[in-house]
């Protein structure tokens, strides 16, 4: 697979028809990225998509193009390949543009994070360490919604895509000599999907919601869910409707009026979302109790997820692998959680790590009283 720019050929991909006929002559693996613009808006915007097959590059063109039809049934072929560098937001973008869900994916910065202590390598700095290019530096930001792209866009998008195929190669040779590959195929599942959360669990996410009672719980709720909608629907983010400490704010007072919003909230705001505010506090008031959402750690629990995460960090250490991948802290608080709840590890710690992590882990937890805190 060449990787200078003068052995490759760039198609420019604008109508339905060239789309068709390019999907037609792809192999069974191609690199894949997309380029857009993510400012004022909820959902990202489609600029472009690169495709890099063989010897060939093609700039697919949203702008211009209304049937991807035939692309979205390329990507969600199981049989297919398709390669890309830190791809969630990427997933995001086929989700809400395409609809479309790829199957196949191989992420080339999640896979080296099995192969180095790097987690989070970027695109340029992994085609250097493992291919021995460096790539030419870029804006850290372009308008790829504007038309004709310049030719230092054009450059770019091609170089964001030609290297991925060899990196692929290379770095699938490696897991293979390491016999790594059953350890990135169990995990790369939360790695390659994406989906929308439900607005009605929203509230989870909103920091210090634990401290919320079950009354106030469905209020907070409900108030969240309807941020959730109203930012999808008019395609804004979500600090554009109202804050989280706002909708915190709110749901802890029991008779939420217009002048108590009003007082709150910025004129406009106010004046544009008060009746919602209201009628969906009242909704969250009247609805059944919730259980509360788990609190914090407790300062000994605490201190064991920093012994965990010792024991865990040397263990990769040990086997050249990136931290993250054995000692996330939102790991280790699930593995404490679960063993506080039925004395084992969590799923997390019990497949492939197991054999490095989880005598030890049982012995560190077994400190816990198995009545929680």
């Amino acid at each position: 697979m060449p990787c200078k720019d003068a052995a490759i050929s760039t198609s420019w991909i604008s109508t339905n028809f060239d789309l068709d006929q390019a999907v037609a002559r792809w192999g069974d693996v191609i690199g894949l990225d997309t380029e857009f613009i993510r400012t004022d808006t909820f959902y990202p915007v489609a600029g472009l998509y690169q495709i890099a097959s063989g010897d060939e590059v093609y700039l697919l063109d949203p702008l211009a193009i209304d049937d991807w039809s035939r692309f979205v049934a390329y990507l969600e072929n199981p049989d297919t390949v398709i390669i890309m560098h830190a791809c969630q937001e990427d997933l995001e973008l086929l989700h809400h543009h395409l609809g479309a869900r790829p199957l196949g994916l191989f992420d080339s910065q999640f896979a080296n994070a099995y192969l180095s202590s790097d987690f989070s390598l970027s695109y340029a700095r992994l085609v250097e360490q493992r291919l021995g290019f460096e790539l030419s530096k870029h804006e850290t930001r372009s308008n790829w919604l504007k038309r004709p792209l310049s030719d230092e866009q054009l450059r770019y998008a091609v170089e964001d895509v030609i290297h991925l195929t060899p990196l692929y190669e290379k770095l699938s040779s490696e897991l293979v000599e390491l016999e790594r590959t059953d350890w990135i195929a169990a995990d790369i599942g939360s790695r390659t999907t994406y989906a929308d959360i439900d607005p009605h669990d929203y509230y989870r996410n909103v920091k210090r919601a634990w401290q919320l009672d079950a009354q106030e719980l469905p209020v907070l709720r409900e108030l969240a869910a309807w941020r959730e909608r109203t930012a999808r629907t008019l395609d804004i983010p979500r600090n554009r409707v109202v804050w989280d400490e706002h909708l915190l704010a709110f749901a802890r007072v029991a008779n939420l009026t217009e002048q108590i919003v009003h007082d709150t909230l910025p004129r406009g705001i106010a004046r544009r979302f008060a009746d919602h505010l209201l009628e969906y506090h009242a909704i969250g008031s009247s609805a059944v109790q919730l259980e509360p959402i788990e609190r914090p750690l407790t300062s000994a629990q605490g201190a064991l997820l920093k012994s965990l995460r010792d024991v865990a960090r040397k263990k990769a250490e040990e086997l050249g692998l990136a931290p993250e991948l054995m000692s996330r802290k939102r790991d280790l608080e699930t593995c404490i959680r679960r063993y506080l709840e039925c004395g084992d590890l969590s799923d997390f710690y019990s497949g492939w790590r197991a054999p490095h992590l989880a005598d030890n882990f049982r012995q560190m937890l077994s400190q816990l009283s198995q009545a929680g805190p």
